[in-house]
């Protein structure tokens, strides 16, 4: 009788882990991520960075908080048969803000400049050419605060061409500016699980960024090689970490949140005698990047959303 009872209860105990086990979640296996592009599908992205510190302007101006806002859409113009898609942008609204006040800034400047350009990208996320614009109708000397950087926001990882496993960590490098023979920063990348974000099946990711450069500028903080112009001597560093949300199943960018570090150190090669060094200039930043759609719709006609 006890034998039976004992093998009762082990059979009953068997069941009842193998429903735990079927209903416990399985780690995704090996997956291949990749960007998909259809031509005439256009990518809309809200954009918002706030920053303070010193910016890097007229030797270092302190601002407490500025904030950018803007609307980025991605248009892919056409597929090409090895599968490299060109892509073109536009932003549809852009508004700035320094200590609270609005920065009036040549939004339709802005707009013709971004509009120019073409970026040509392969389906893992890598630049393999860009032409057009490359510079603001307004001077931000911030490595990566270009025209021709606006589309590497939606498109924040260069994957592997193999599979990918959860925890596994890969490296590649993306230029921070368009100036010749600058040294691209370095990326550090790590698939780390699956999660739900705003209804959608997402791929998390965490990526870190590592950037440095040296040059000999102008009075304006530009790179020159004109002896003639050469007033400063500059040295710029960035380092970043961000969480990156993908969907895997539509290829595409879901949500991305960064935090940044920028520092500019300044040293005039020909001070005259009563010049002083200036203060190096230190910024920090937040970048949070979402698709457009997943946004809560504003309410209107002075009704409130439900």
């Amino acid at each position: 009788m006890k034998n039976r009872l004992v093998l009762t209860l082990m059979a009953v105990l068997g069941v009842c882990l193998a429903s735990v086990a079927q209903q416990a979640p399985t780690e995704p296996s090996a997956q291949l991520f990749r960007y998909r592009f259809e031509p005439g599908v256009p990518m809309k992205y809200r954009v918002n960075a706030q920053m303070s510190g010193t910016l890097p302007l007229f030797g270092g101006l302190p601002v407490e908080k500025v904030v950018l806002d803007m609307t980025v859409v991605l248009k892919v113009q056409k597929v090409r048969p090895d599968g490299n898609a060109e892509l073109g942008i536009d932003v549809e609204t852009f508004k700035a803000e320094m200590d609270g006040q609005a920065l009036p800034l040549p939004v339709d400047r802005l707009r013709s400049s971004v509009r120019s350009l073409l970026f040509v990208v392969t389906p893992q996320g890598e630049v393999v050419e860009r032409k057009g614009a490359s510079a603001l109708p307004f001077n931000i000397p911030i490595p990566g605060i270009e025209a021709s950087q606006l589309p590497l926001l939606v498109l924040q990882l260069v994957f592997p061409r193999e599979s990918l496993s959860v925890e596994q960590e890969w490296s590649y490098s993306r230029a921070m500016t368009t100036v010749p023979g600058d040294t691209p920063a370095q990326f550090t990348a790590r698939w780390l699980k699956e999660e739900t974000v705003n209804s959608l099946t997402a791929s998390l990711f965490h990526q870190k960024m590592r950037w440095s450069r040296s040059f000999k500028a102008d009075i304006f903080d530009l790179p020159t090689t004109d002896e003639n112009l050469m007033v400063k001597q500059i040295e710029q560093t960035v380092n970043g970490d961000a969480q990156i949300w993908f969907g895997r199943n539509d290829g595409r960018l879901i949500k991305a949140v960064m935090d940044a570090q920028y520092e500019q150190r300044v040293r005039l090669l020909n001070p005259g005698e009563s010049a002083s060094q200036p203060a190096p200039a230190r910024l920090t930043a937040r970048v949070q990047i979402i698709r457009e759609e997943l946004l809560p719709r504003e309410p209107q006609n002075g009704q409130t959303e439900k």
